[in-house]
């Protein structure tokens, strides 16, 4: 529980501030991933200000029109006749704005245009005429990111150029989503944010519940709305089309490279890299770097933890679900896959933090042959000093059931040798329970950063590399 309160988005907050103390008429566009907390974030900055928020609903026009003139009415505080359109609807709203300052928020906007393409052409001239001399605030939230982007950003599109103020509201990181569950332990913490990652909605409710029990209530419950949702979001995020579901199930099934995921998919090569750059650009997938002498090119991995989790353990798993009645047998029965999944959500945890904390100008992994063996190194990252020298950081990620030990970080040191990391090297090894205390103690000697679990939530200080 978070007892009512708003966990969070300071520099968001601050950022809608500043537009708001301005004068006349300011435009935002916001947009981000469905559950990332944009109306939440929007609502909390509207608490003291003369605020009218207008939904967009997934229906037919008339139906959207009238949600709209109920926004009104209950914004005005007395029955207001249905808006016969949009034009109407937005001479109420320039009234509205021209007896004092005012926001307008139009929340999911692409619902409103899918509904009456036109919309996009009135809400524009409202802008250009009816608003341009008036002091408020207007902003457009929605859910689809690229709806958002190409509506906002193609010179084809009648809002192009109306949004000169544009925000993305991006996962929270794990110190922030802490304070949803401030009695959770640590490895708990840890596990459920490689899990759902940093979307404030999945992080409701989870105070006092051990991992095994949010997993069997949020996942393994066959009557649980999350057990569809992320295919779901990416079904609504690309407008129905199910080739981007598949590109994804492709990439969980081990197909991770654009020619082979493009043959799979029987679509042409050119489309399917179009296609995987919608879903890195919206956040889901993301290209992993070959760094060094790295003999590979780049493949893809599922980004956002709750998709991951979703097809790489529940999807991959439903027929066995569907055959076990009982959730605790069926999380026996997928522990392992889980723990995997963890394990490699948590390496990129690893990087993600170590892109917020240091000078980061470059970061991917490393993988090849050695001795005969596929092998990788987790981290693989070039980090600028004060000096603006540039170091080699590589790190090794473990997400095991016990402190680690000198194994890994001597597989650490003998990859980076044969891999042909030999210079400017600082090594870190992450490891979300500690370290045994010989390992501590070594490190400190030879300068060998060890960052753990407590680092990585934020309750310990974040140590120096140089």
């Amino acid at each position: 529980m978070t007892d009512g309160r708003f966990i969070g988005r300071d520099s968001e907050l601050s950022y809608l501030e500043d537009l708001w103390n301005q004068k006349g008429l300011v435009t935002c566009c916001i947009w981000g991933r469905r559950r990332v907390g944009k109306t939440s974030l929007l609502r909390e900055f509207g608490k003291g200000k003369r605020a009218l928020f207008l939904q967009g609903i997934k229906g037919s026009y008339y139906e959207n029109l009238s949600s709209l003139s109920l926004d009104i009415s209950e914004f005005l505080g007395k029955d207001v006749p249905q808006a016969p359109d949009l034009s109407h609807l937005m001479k109420i709203i320039e009234d509205i704005c021209r007896e004092e300052h005012t926001m307008i928020v139009f929340d999911e906007l692409p619902y409103l245009l899918e509904s009456a393409p036109q919309a996009s052409s009135v809400i524009q001239k409202s802008l250009d005429k009816g608003l341009r001399d008036l002091d408020c605030m207007f902003v457009v939230c929605g859910s689809s990111i690229s709806f958002m982007r190409r509506e906002t950003e193609n010179a084809n599109r009648p809002l192009y150029g109306r949004f000169e103020n544009r925000k993305q509201i991006s996962p929270l990181p794990i110190e922030i989503c802490r304070e949803f569950h401030p009695n959770m332990d640590t490895e708990t913490s840890l596990r459920w944010y490689c899990t759902v990652g940093g979307i404030p909605y999945y992080h409701l409710n989870t105070d006092g519940k051990s991992y095994q029990q949010l997993i069997e209530e949020k996942f393994l419950d066959e009557d649980s709305s999350w057990r569809g949702e992320a295919a779901s979001i990416i079904l609504q995020e690309f407008n129905g089309n199910t080739n981007y579901t598949g590109a994804v199930k492709c990439i969980a099934d081990g197909t991770v490279r654009q020619s082979e995921m493009a043959d799979k998919l029987k679509i042409d090569r050119a489309a399917c890299k179009r296609m995987l750059d919608d879903l890195e650009f919206v956040g889901m997938v993301e290209r992993r770097i070959p760094m060094g002498n790295s003999p590979k090119k780049p493949v893809y991995s599922i980004k956002d933890p709750f998709i991951s989790f979703s097809f790489n353990v529940i999807s991959k798993n439903v027929r066995m679900l569907r055959r076990n009645s009982s959730k605790a047998e069926a999380y026996s029965l997928l522990k392992n896959d889980i723990d995997i999944q963890v394990d490699h959500m948590f390496e990129k945890l690893c990087g993600d933090w170590l892109d917020s904390k240091y000078a980061v100008v470059e970061r991917g992994q490393w993988w090849g042959r050695i001795d005969d063996t596929d092998v990788d190194i987790d981290v693989v990252a070039k980090v600028s000093d004060e000096h603006r020298l540039i170091r080699t950081v590589l790190g090794e990620c473990k997400f095991s059931s016990k402190p680690m030990g000198f194994n890994a970080y001597n597989t650490l040191v003998s990859r980076a040798k044969k891999a042909g990391f030999t210079e400017n090297t600082i090594f870190v090894l992450f490891s979300a329970l500690g370290f045994e205390a010989e390992l501590s103690e070594y490190a400190e000697e030879n300068k060998i950063i060890l960052i753990d679990g407590l680092i990585l939530i934020g309750d310990e200080k974040t140590p120096e590399i140089f």
